[in-house]
């Protein structure tokens, strides 16, 4: 029986570390695979037909973010219900648009030159940059600062991982004990917040408004649970994809060069898409996790037809799906000038990543403000702790 468990973990490692070659098997010989209560869908069309219908395809984060929260749900985790529609309405109103121009990218830009100016030419990218910057703006953009940056940003860290990741239980323990003290944290700083106002135009302050004013969905607990929800999407996937777009670039020194230019020619549009084509090529994660709520038949009417009875588990891959040479031209190839629809990184549909523009902004940023130093040459290669990047090494002339 040990043998059996131990061969059988072997082979998911080896699946897991040659998906895109699996995917593209898949997406060929059996576009989308039913077994065992899981579905697996890889072709462009089918995953987005499957996250566009998310009456049929709920999201299952509603039950761990019960036990993060201490007993409510984040829009993340919830159905298209008015609750829904209300808590995003509220943090629009609040984590508005037009902040990434006036407020967000202009202090990521001085935080991260500022970072890298002051590490003497050497720094690892991902515990001294990608993860500090985020951390550092959800303490000046949203009024939380944490109660000590590095913890701040390893508990949110270990949230994600619960949320999104496979069960575990060593996981698990770690992420609820940071829930607690997230929870036990932000609650404090609301009530500090309250009994002593600010002029600071934050979301903190913004939220208060609010409440001040009766707004339904803005009681203590709400803003709470709102903001765990953001920061636990804020800080490790800035972070991952900095590191992730750094090392792509390194072990490909042609484009290395172009995106260099670019960043000092601060074309913050070109390096938007030097960004979007390094996850694509090396995504974020396979794909996301939905629950069928009724039996449904996925690509009905085509060759590839399949019914997906109630209760499955379905994986919709969107890392297959930005490789489909059926949607996507010439999938293997590293271009610049690809359309928005060709990327997934932030989601599909309803649950669309809140935070998808401050991502666009601020992960180019962090990037730019490496990639415009002399010399530039990593030490190492990036070491991963899966799910996430935790050291990447570099050097550069000062």
């Amino acid at each position: 029986m040990a043998d059996s468990k131990a061969a059988q973990g072997k082979l998911v490692a080896l699946v897991f570390k040659h998906l895109d070659v699996v995917f593209s098997i898949l997406r060929f010989i059996k576009p989308n695979v039913v077994f065992k209560g899981n579905a697996l869908i890889t072709r462009y069309e089918d995953v987005t037909e499957v996250l566009e219908r998310d009456w049929v395809f709920q999201v299952p984060y509603a039950e761990k973010m019960d036990k993060v929260t201490n007993g409510s749900n984040f829009f993340l985790g919830m159905q298209d219900t008015e609750q829904y529609t209300r808590d995003v309405s509220n943090m629009r109103l609040t984590a508005r648009r037009e902040d990434i121009s006036e407020i967000i990218k202009p202090f990521v830009d001085k935080t991260s030159m500022d970072i890298v100016a002051a590490s003497n030419g050497k720094m690892d990218v991902v515990q001294e940059l990608s993860r500090v910057v985020p951390t550092r703006l959800i303490g000046e953009y949203f009024g939380t600062p944490g109660w000590d940056e590095t913890e701040f940003s390893e508990a949110a860290t270990n949230m994600f991982q619960y949320l999104f990741y496979p069960d575990d239980p060593e996981v698990e323990k770690k992420a609820l004990e940071s829930a607690e003290k997230t929870r036990n944290y932000l609650d404090q700083a609301i009530a500090e917040r309250k009994a002593n106002r600010t002029s600071n135009d934050d979301v903190l302050e913004r939220c208060l408004k609010l409440q001040d004013a009766g707004t339904p969905g803005m009681t203590d607990l709400d803003i709470r649970n709102n903001f765990i929800g953001l920061i636990i999407g804020a800080i490790p996937t800035t972070s991952k994809c900095v590191a992730v777009t750094l090392n792509h670039l390194f072990n490909h020194p042609e484009l290395l060069v172009e995106a260099q230019q670019a960043a000092r020619a601060d074309d913050d549009e070109k390096l938007i898409q030097f960004v979007q084509e390094s996850l694509r090529l090396n995504a974020f994660a396979a794909g996301i996790q939905r629950i069928c709520a009724e039996d449904y038949v996925v690509a009905k009417g085509t060759l590839r037809a399949t019914k997906i009875p109630k209760g499955t588990v379905v994986l919709a891959a969107t890392q297959s799906a930005m490789m489909d040479w059926r949607k996507i031209r010439k999938p293997k190839e590293f271009r610049l000038d690809r359309p928005a629809y060709s990327y997934m990184h932030f989601g599909y549909g309803l649950h669309t990543c809140f935070g998808q523009y401050i991502n666009l902004a601020q992960i180019p940023a962090i990037v730019k403000a490496v990639l415009k130093r002399n010399a530039l040459r990593r030490v190492s290669d990036m070491k991963v702790v899966e799910p996430f990047p935790v050291s990447l090494e570099i050097e550069f002339d000062q």
